[in-house]
């Protein structure tokens, strides 16, 4: 099997085999017609599952008062390659989504091996990617930031954001600057940070929504430069996107199916489409140290 395929379990997928072909492949495809509360039991069982939290990126819909499931991103749109939540301390090392129901034009989830990306890159692009450090950063308004953190006193706002540097990891760092209109949030990391199994360098990141196409969705509340001021060189990132084109297969969503992706090796998007009636939900969360191990 070919590197950027991913791993297709059928039947009855006990976490432990579900475990081991995540760690070796970074992508699983669980077929057999999984229920939504199978589909909460094996997430309750692979991981610790993170509530949505939509203060900043409202973009989501809770099923069930779970805040551990909700809906995908709103809308239509296609969405670029992304790692999620990569921009921001805190990004999950799994998500889980279960189709209800797939779309009846498009609408595929894509999906694209980091690991593969990066090694099939020209070696001088690759250094240039391995050397590369990112600084993103979201500008809040003092309406937005005010909400999201539930306070008016911009130090006690602070206070809350930088819980996060204790555990950040040792490439991460975060940069808080405060003024009159608005909050700015940097969060500083790699662009080839290492997988969670294995610590291999993948170019698992969020680069390419800075670029997205014609019918793909556009987060305008994202930059993302190099952390001593200027943009990340465009030449670069063009020449990662066409070899990601090469590498990026769509999952063909059968209802009931379930993907399990590791977020720090696998790129994940999706297709535009137009059918409506498209259900699909997600899950994401930390790795249980027993599978981590």
């Amino acid at each position: 099997m070919p590197d950027h395929e991913i791993s297709v379990l059928t039947g009855t997928a006990e976490p432990d085999a579900v475990s081991a072909a995540a760690a070796e492949h970074g992508a699983v495809l669980l077929r057999g017609g999984w229920q939504h509360d199978a589909f909460v039991a094996l997430g309750d069982s692979l991981m610790t599952a993170l509530p949505y939290q939509g203060g900043f990126h409202d973009e989501r819909d809770v099923i069930g008062g779970d805040p551990t499931t909700t809906t995908v991103t709103r809308g239509t749109q296609g969405m670029p390659l992304h790692r999620e939540a990569s921009y921001a301390p805190g990004s999950p090392d799994l998500l889980m989504f279960r189709c209800e129901r797939p779309a009846a034009d498009g609408g595929a989830t894509t999906l694209c091996d980091g690991k593969a990306l990066l090694a099939a890159l020209p070696t001088h692009i690759r250094t240039a990617f391995e050397q590369l450090e990112l600084r993103w950063e979201s500008t809040l308004p003092t309406a937005v930031w005010q909400r999201m953190c539930g306070t008016t006193d911009p130090v006690t706002a602070q206070r809350m954001l930088r819980q996060w540097e204790p555990h950040l990891r040792s490439w991460e760092s975060i940069h808080i600057d405060v003024g009159e209109e608005a909050m700015t949030v940097g969060f500083g990391t790699r662009c080839t940070p290492p997988t969670r199994f294995g610590g291999e360098p993948a170019f698992c990141n969020s680069l390419f929504i800075s670029r997205p196409g014609d019918d793909e969705y556009h987060d305008q509340r994202l930059r993302v430069r190099t952390p001593a001021g200027p943009p990340v060189p465009a030449d670069l990132v063009a020449v990662a996107a066409q070899v990601a084109a090469r590498l990026t297969v769509a999952v063909p969503w059968q209802a009931g199916d379930v993907l399990i992706v590791d977020n720090s090796r696998y790129l994940h998007g999706r297709q535009a489409f137009t059918d409506t009636a498209r259900a699909v939900s997600v899950r994401m969360g930390f790795l249980q140290e027993a599978v981590a191990a």
